[in-house]
């Protein structure tokens, strides 16, 4: 993985261009960032284990180290992929995206996935797809997937 740290891209008021996104999906996540004594600081680094002064350099936009964004990936959920990209450690191109992507969307959405688009969401290989499916049908109509399972009752329809 290559690393783009010189490349970072600054903003006319000389913050980082992935501050705006950071701080917007980690005030989605619940974090009232407003201000410092917002108290949303204090539990973003309770979250994930970072120290004060750690969260406070990152929300000022100052570099940070891949180890820290590892730790906010854990912490918070936000794809650790997704904060390498952005905050200039890495390329997009420097992840494989192996087959489609189905997005949660589609599972949020209400929309039941067939077999084969969890086989491909789950990487199955191409050649044991077919086999997959079949099983997934199997166990639905034998009754041994209770639909909330692991077994991918609940995404899969047969």
């Amino acid at each position: 993985m290559r690393r783009r740290d010189d490349d970072q891209e600054i903003a006319a008021g000389g913050r980082p261009l992935w501050l705006p996104w950071l701080i917007g999906v980690l005030t989605d996540k619940g974090y009232d960032l407003s201000s410092e004594r917002s108290g949303g600081r204090a539990q973003l680094a309770r979250d994930t284990g970072l120290s004060q002064g750690i969260v406070t350099r990152l929300l000022a936009g100052q570099p940070v180290a891949y180890e820290t964004l590892l730790t906010l990936a854990r912490g918070t959920g936000i794809p650790l992929e997704e904060l390498l990209v952005r905050t200039g450690k890495a390329a997009e191109d420097d992840f494989s995206h192996a087959g489609p992507k189905i997005s949660q969307t589609d599972v949020s959405s209400g929309k039941r996935l067939t077999p084969e688009e969890v086989a491909v969401a789950a990487g199955v290989p191409d050649e044991d797809i077919a086999w997959f499916a079949t099983m997934v049908r199997r166990m639905r109509r034998d009754g041994t997937g209770d639909g909330d399972s692991a077994t991918g009752g609940a995404a899969a329809e047969g």
